[in-house]
């Protein structure tokens, strides 16, 4: 079994919908059918909701973030195809990455945004953090730590969901 962390963010029409709308496709799509729990939140946690300035551009509307975690046999390839299909499916249309002068990425106001900050591979009742460094997936996310908000709303349902010991387990495909 997997966990995986995603934080979603939303700056367009009406936010809250979008994030409660993107945790329901979320459990759809990644936790499986046959998990036998307690209750949902036994597999599936999410932090409070941030109103946070966008980040890297200037837009009219602020964002709502929220982090996600939830438990899923899927590999991170296959989660990042799930996130992508989710934003589609709810408005989101993408468009290829637009660098400034200096070579830095310019974001833009989207409907919804799915970003997988961290992904885990349970073992014998120790989770290992997995590390991905492909083209188009990074695991960890890598701007995980240069924004606090993404920072602190992962650390909130980090601690609500893992135990203390935590490994690691790197792939490295190119």
């Amino acid at each position: 079994m997997n966990r995986v962390y995603l934080l979603l963010g939303s700056n367009m029409g009406d936010r809250q919908a979008m994030l409660d709308s993107a945790n329901l496709e979320l459990i759809d799509a990644l936790l499986p059918d046959y998990l036998e729990v307690a209750s949902l939140g036994d597999a599936v946690n999410t932090s409070q909701v941030l109103e946070t300035e966008p980040w890297g551009f200037d837009a009219p509307q602020k964002f709502l973030n929220q982090s996600f975690c939830c438990l899923t046999e899927l590999e991170p390839r296959q989660v990042l195809e799930a996130c992508q299909r989710i934003e589609t499916e709810l408005g989101r249309v993408r468009t290829a990455p637009r660098f400034n002068e200096a070579g830095e990425r310019i974001y833009e106001s989207r409907v919804i945004d799915i970003d997988i900050l961290a992904f885990e591979r349970g073992n014998g009742g120790v989770w290992e953090a997995v590390e991905v460094s492909e083209p188009d997936l990074v695991i960890p996310h890598p701007q995980l730590q240069s924004r606090d908000f993404a920072r602190r709303l992962y650390v909130e349902v980090r601690e609500a969901m893992a135990p203390k010991n935590v490994g690691k387990k790197k792939i490295n495909k190119k």
